[in-house]
């Protein structure tokens, strides 16, 4: 038996043929996939490629001879968990927010009862237009849900954010939601299970499914966390960086979803893989990551800051890769990068908690108590990374948490994950 019944709509990109990937994935997670396309998505991906693959009828018109139902728009959204638009172009995301309905999909978008995430694909300087950027933030206030499109070379050959976000990580986000809204209709219920589905208890496991059916007491909260490392160039070939791994930012983001926290992790450079089921932006550099935060800091109630955000970045980045031919040295002039801890607490609106991590090699709860009062920190995570155990690609940690007028917490060395939890207990207490 199907787990969810997600309604893929397709609108007319070059990206549209990924769609089909997305659906593969989809039914190899165990969901029904029904799927609607525009007409000018017909013209990248035929709708047989769907049919053969689904065994349904690809709906393109309401009013084709062909549709076996004469209201598909009605029964077509009332009957999903999920509508999941693959890609989304500007004309499309301009329908949904201004309440256009003249094709099926449109149509579709207006009678949709269950969640909407919708995954942008356009070229950059499209996506950039503040009449694109004033259409997503009305559909975020309308509750939407974004796949945000990713920085590479286009189809037009031009380089910049744009490019459809990875197959996986689409799929990701979109079960992760599906599992997070089924656990909240089944609360509701008073069951503290998911609703039937026609699938097996078994199967509805929380635990299998990545959400935790005991503890969603951050139900309520967006938190939005930094993670990994930061890249600053000197030429297009080296860089200045450090060795964070993103592990216990991941951990931190997979224990706030078990917890019920929409979460969006704003990612530099990391060797960890993210966990299923939360937003991931990527900023490589500590400009990008500083632009991406204040992008999304407005919506959010907890900002955690556990990325290793590089202090300096050089002044001048070479075009060309610098050669060492007749250069026994090389001084380079740095410059202070954003400090995006900082101006996040000192801009801090509606009860946004800030939560700060401190790596140090020496006098950690001086320094962290430090950075705390200085930057006007709610919390501060310290830990001595010169420790067996602790630090940079371990997967334990030994950590002190502070907070402001409460004594000091000292932590054995734990697994990250285990931490985490530990650390948001403390973020709990403190609301």
């Amino acid at each position: 038996m199907n787990r969810f019944h997600v309604g893929l709509g397709v609108s007319g990109g070059i990206a549209a043929y990924k769609a089909v990937e997305v659906m593969r994935l989809l039914q190899k997670a165990g969901c029904e996939v029904s799927v609607a396309m525009t007409r000018h998505a017909t013209e990248f991906v035929q709708p047989l490629t769907f049919r053969a693959l689904t065994g349904g009828h690809v709906i393109v018109d309401d009013y084709d001879p062909a549709n076996p139902d004469p209201i598909a728009h009605i029964n077509f959204s009332q009957g999903i968990d999920l509508l999941l638009i693959v890609p989304a172009t500007a004309n499309i995301i301009g329908k949904f927010a201004n309440g256009i309905a003249d094709d099926f999909l449109s149509s579709t978008y207006l009678a949709c009862t269950a969640p909407v995430m919708i995954a942008p694909a356009m070229n950059t300087t499209m996506w950039e237009q503040p009449a694109t950027q004033r259409n997503i933030e009305r559909l975020r206030a309308d509750g939407v849900h974004f796949v945000e499109p990713v920085a590479g070379e286009l189809a037009c050959k031009t380089v910049g954010t744009g490019k459809l976000e990875d197959v996986e990580n689409i799929v990701s986000q979109a079960l992760g939601l599906l599992t997070a809204e089924a656990q909240r209709r089944g609360e509701e219920r008073g069951t503290g299970a998911f609703p039937e589905k026609g699938v097996s208890i078994e199967s509805n496991d929380p635990r299998r499914l990545g959400v935790s059916a005991v503890n969603d007491d951050l139900r309520d909260e967006r938190i939005l966390i930094t993670v990994g490392g930061t890249r600053e160039a000197i030429d297009p070939v080296r860089f200045i960086s450090n060795h964070s791994s993103g592990k216990m930012g991941f951990a931190l983001a997979e224990a706030a979803r078990d917890r019920g926290a929409e979460v969006t992790v704003v990612a530099g450079v990391t060797t960890a893989e993210p966990p299923e089921g939360v937003r991931v932006l990527r900023g490589v550099s500590a400009e990008e990551m500083h632009t991406a935060v204040k992008g999304e800091l407005e919506r959010a109630t907890v900002f955690v800051g556990a990325a290793a955000v590089a202090d300096y970045a050089p002044v001048n980045a070479a075009d060309a890769k610098i050669k060492k031919e007749g250069k026994e040295q090389l001084t380079l002039e740095l410059k202070k990068t954003p400090d995006i801890l900082a101006e996040v607490a000192r801009n801090r609106t509606n009860g946004l908690l800030v939560v700060g991590f401190a790596a140090e090699t020496n006098d950690v709860v001086g320094y962290a108590r430090s950075k705390m009062e200085k930057k006007g920190l709610d919390m501060v995570v310290a830990n001595d990374i010169t420790r067996e155990g602790a630090g940079f690609n371990s997967d334990t940690n030994i950590a002190t948490i502070l907070t402001r007028g409460g004594e000091a917490i000292d932590l054995p060395k734990m697994p990250k994950r285990e931490l985490a939890d530990r650390i948001l207990d403390e973020i709990v207490k403190l609301r």
